[in-house]
């Protein structure tokens, strides 16, 4: 009834939601070096990439160089990235349609390409100077790659960056919901003077940026010690909601997964602590990753409103400053046409933004109705599939069952289907 290939396609959905600490700990690292092959892709083109662009990076003069040329780089710089996570991508779905061996003799072939022929090509380039010393780091870089992805990390990885990727898609959402509710203070911290002048100073005389950082780095640490606190919590409260959920609970969750209609009486699984760490990481990143989403809009936003709201001299007088810094840079990368007293103001606002929009998830409705429960959706269905899962493949070790009409059932109130 229950055969191996369904298993695998439902081991294969708990890995794709960034849940591979769910799967029977006997499969975890079975297909290791299949499973990697993906990740292995993305360095074999992220490695030459990144050091082209570094090279080129290095021989930038920023006086001499004009607008398109810089554009271009910037574009290069973007692709480094880009292209070897699409190329991945590309990879990991042509994988799925292949047998076992097939699968096994792709992810050798990328594994000589990117330990044996890659830098030997590099050294033909000039990118290095001593082929052994590189293939040895390739190669260390390899097996820290293999004990990730045997962790489950490169699973959680894949799922953040799909997370990532809807959440620019969304980004429209994001930022008509979350945005007004901000920009009051916002534009009240803009236009103050001593905004300004607080993010002057925190540049140093040679041009380093090391305390502006440091600031936002406690603005990111104040928001994640925020998250896992509320997010025990909320765990909590999940967790119990799921315990008295009945057989009824389960079948409207389960019609969302692969486990619909398959399996006749669900069992109760205690969580283990390494399948609550993973569940609570899920959430986590999903929630950072909204925070940081959110500050690069108000980053970006601060900036196209300051070249069209205020002009330079504005800034020099709020300085007292005889001209400003016409070189603004992000990353080490220039941008053109913005100064750097105005880069430095908005990646101060925009970090305080962060964290306040993590806060406000939780404490203001709007923001909870609209990024914080569906989140909780999603782990009310997770935690039904990890019940029907283990019931199917766990055999008669299970616990008693859940009853037939719990608390939930009887009121037919699920969490999940408030958010729908």
């Amino acid at each position: 009834m229950h055969g191996e290939a369904e298993r695998r396609a439902i081991e294969m959905w708990f890995r794709r939601r960034g849940l591979p600490m769910v799967v029977r700990r006997q499969v975890r690292g079975t297909s290791l070096l299949s499973r990697a092959t993906p990740a292995l892709v993305f360095l074999v083109l992220f490695r030459p990439l990144l050091t082209w662009v570094t090279d080129q990076l290095n021989q930038l003069d920023v006086d001499s160089a004009n607008t398109p040329y810089v554009l271009g780089l910037l574009a290069l710089s973007l692709a480094t990235v880009v292209v070897p996570f699409f190329v991945a991508w590309f990879v990991s779905w042509v994988l799925r349609g292949r047998s076992e061996l097939k699968r096994l003799v792709i992810a050798a072939v990328v594994l000589v390409l990117g330990v044996v022929v890659l830098p030997l090509v590099q050294k033909q380039v000039g990118q290095i100077s001593n082929v052994p010393v590189t293939m040895g780091v390739y190669a260390g870089a390899v097996v820290v790659v293999l004990f990730l992805v045997f962790v489950g990390a490169g699973s959680i990885l894949s799922w953040a960056l799909r997370v990532a990727v809807g959440q620019v898609r969304d980004v429209g959402n994001l930022a008509s919901r979350a945005l007004p509710t901000l920009m009051v203070f916002m534009l009240f911290g803009f236009f103050a003077t001593e905004t300004w002048q607080i993010a002057d100073k925190l540049q140093s005389q040679d041009g380093r940026r090391i305390n502006l950082w440091l600031v936002i780095g406690l603005f990111a640490l104040l928001a994640s010690l925020f998250l896992i606190a509320i997010l025990r919590d909320e765990g909590r409260e999940a967790l119990a909601r799921h315990r008295a959920a009945g057989m009824r609970d389960y079948e409207a969750v389960l019609s969302r997964t692969p486990l619909n209609h398959n399996v006749p009486e669900v069992r109760n699984f205690p969580m283990t602590r390494r399948e609550k760490g993973n569940l609570a990481l899920v959430v986590y990143l999903a929630l950072a990753l909204q925070a940081v989403v959110f500050a690069v809009v108000v980053f970006w936003f601060l900036i196209v409103f300051g070249l069209i709201a205020i002009d330079d001299s504005i800034i020099q007088g709020w300085l007292s400053k005889p001209e400003l810094d016409p070189s603004g840079k992000l990353f080490g990368l220039p941008l053109p046409g913005v100064s750097d007293e105005l880069v430095r103001v908005a990646m101060l606002l925009s970090g305080f933004s962060g964290m306040f929009f993590a806060a406000s998830i939780f404490t203001d409705p709007t923001y909870r109705k609209s990024f914080f429960d569906p989140l909780m959706a999603d782990v009310a269905v997770s935690l039904a599939a990890r019940d029907a899962y283990l019931t199917v493949w766990e055999g008669d070790e299970a616990p008693p069952s859940y009853p037939g009409g719990g608390p939930l059932a009887t009121e037919g109130d699920l969490e999940w289907q408030r958010t729908q």
